[in-house]
């Protein structure tokens, strides 16, 4: 046998024993991605035509070649269009194939390998064949038909869409998975070139090269599969869905290292880097590092805090396995959604939950169960109740803005003395309480004495007019206190007293009697 039909037998036979590995690992991971079954029968066919064009070669009469001829074309034609289907599933174009339309994909490679095996009744596929020989080797040599031109059109043109589709899609940016997209346009481009460089005849005695060509393919593929994991990760390539999404996604493998991630997921984290493992992108410190570890069925899901440059936000956190089948997990996805400004409106509704509107310091309802909450700790209450005097006064001459305005004068200057231990708010309308623990009776009479002379001191300044305002005070203290509505009856009833008394005072509860104390006591600043 001529030693270069020899070469190209045991080339042949390495690139068909390639593809047929290929396809065992396509069979075995079929469920990863919807272009790995396309995959699967690619290898198939290219397998076919490798192992039939090498039996060709090693046979010695026409009629052998010719059977392993019609033996190559149930892979040969069938690999055209097998590799347009997996580029439209591998960008995501792939929303239009079903069954229907597989049929019109093979129907052309179907129906050339009909004619191809009843040639010899019609010769539309081959106008004739004949031997040729190289060093007393034979070597089938052929005159195309029609048919042929029509099989030849159909794989070159199906190629070149799979080649120009998947050359958009990488040019667009679409992909960060380049070393996949080369790969898969080498591919592509190198059968594409041997089959031309054969139909012009400058292979040596006519040798089909494409097989050839293939080996250095398959081997391609096999790298890939190997260094990128190619095609075995579950559909992220369909990228034109994975970099809309607003969230951050990080897709990890089963040793949680990177395998993908979105624009979202790089602003987020701008130093993350593929085939890093998470620990590096999040912090040994993460929080989420432990939970990674026992998402076996369900996802979890948790919100946490991140500082930025821009200040603190707020995200939901999304862990949740990537499944093969039912049981077998492959990989992981964190997702990451900011939930910064439904953080802001509930921390807001809280807020409103347990504050006065206008004068924003606590309302009466928290302010009495907050104070119902810490009475068991604390052996010794004192409650101050205090009111705006002649606020009606200030409504009438000012509008009620102008009244409005007082409540918050008030509200600001009360709220910037008070100690962490008291709970300061508006009890209603001009009245406001405050509830002090742990205290005895004269540093609570300071206190209220304090408030009264600072309100009188720091009057109003209100559209260019200077309104003076002064405080009635009550102030109740218990020792063993069980219920507040008794100690705050008796801080109301000296209240009253202090209004009595003339207004700008602060009045005493003392055993059911209520002491008025002078206006002009001199108080320490508290």
């Amino acid at each position: 046998m001529d030693q270069t039909v020899m070469i190209y037998i045991v080339l042949i036979t390495m690139s068909g024993a390639l593809h047929v590995i290929l396809a065992i690992i396509a069979y075995m991971n079929r469920h990863a991605f919807e272009g790995m079954r396309t995959f699967l029968w690619f290898s198939c066919f290219i397998a076919i035509y490798a192992f039939g064009y090498a039996l060709s070669l090693a046979s010695t009469t026409i009629e052998e070649m010719q059977f392993w001829t019609a033996v190559q074309y149930l892979g040969m034609p069938f690999s055209a269009p097998a590799t347009l289907i997996l580029v439209l599933q591998y960008i995501g174009y792939d929303r239009h194939l079903n069954n229907k339309t597989y049929f019109f994909y093979y129907l052309i490679p179907a129906i050339s390998f009909l004619l191809l095996a009843t040639n010899d009744f019609h010769h539309l596929f081959y106008q004739s064949v004949y031997l040729e020989y190289r060093n007393t080797t034979p070597i089938m040599q052929i005159t195309v038909g029609q048919w042929y031109l029509i099989h030849g059109a159909y794989t070159f043109g199906t190629l070149a869409i799979a080649f120009v589709l998947l050359s958009i899609y990488w040019v667009r940016g679409k992909s960060r998975h380049t070393k996949q997209v080369v790969i898969l346009l080498t591919g592509i481009l190198v059968p594409i070139v041997a089959s031309f460089s054969y139909l012009i005849g400058i292979t040596p005695s006519s040798l089909d090269p494409v097989p050839i060509s293939m080996l250095f393919s398959s081997s391609l593929y096999l790298y890939a599969i190997i260094s990128t994991k190619f095609l075995l990760v579950p559909p992220i390539e369909k990228d034109y869905i994975f970099e809309s999404m607003g969230d951050a996604v990080l897709v990890l493998d089963q040793t949680y290292h990177i395998k993908d991630f979105n624009k979202a997921a790089f602003t987020l984290f701008s130093h993350v880097k593929l085939g890093e493992h998470i620990a590096a992108v999040l912090g040994l410190d993460s929080q989420l590092l432990p939970l990674m570890k026992n998402v076996h069925t369900e996802s979890v899901i948790m919100e946490i805090e991140m500082s930025h440059g821009m200040g603190k936000e707020y995200y939901q956190v999304k862990i949740s396995p990537i499944k093969r089948g039912e049981s077998m997990i492959v990989g992981t996805t964190i997702i990451y959604t900011n939930i910064t400004e439904q953080k802001a409106e509930q921390l807001n509704l809280t807020k409103l939950a347990y504050t006065d509107g206008l004068t924003q310091i606590y309302n009466r309802a928290y302010v009495l169960s907050t104070a119902e909450k810490m009475l068991p700790s604390y052996a010794k209450i004192a409650v101050i109740l205090f009111d705006i005097d002649y606020f009606k006064k200030i409504n009438d001459t000012y509008g009620h803005l102008g009244g409005d305005e007082a409540l918050k004068h008030i509200a600001k200057l009360c709220k910037s003395v008070i100690q962490e231990n008291g709970i300061f708010g508006r009890y209603g309308g001009e009245e406001f309480i405050l509830f002090l623990f742990g205290i005895e009776a004269e540093e609570a009479i300071a206190i209220a004495s304090s408030l009264r002379r600072l309100i009188e001191e720091s009057p109003l300044h209100y559209l260019e007019t200077v309104i003076n305002i002064t405080a009635s005070f009550g102030v109740s203290i218990k020792e063993e206190c069980i219920a507040l509505t008794p100690l705050i009856s008796e801080a109301d009833e000296a209240l009253y007293a202090s209004k009595r008394g003339g207004r700008n005072t602060v009045s005493l509860a003392v055993e059911g009697k209520y002491i008025t104390l002078s206006s002009e006591i001199a108080v320490g600043k508290y």
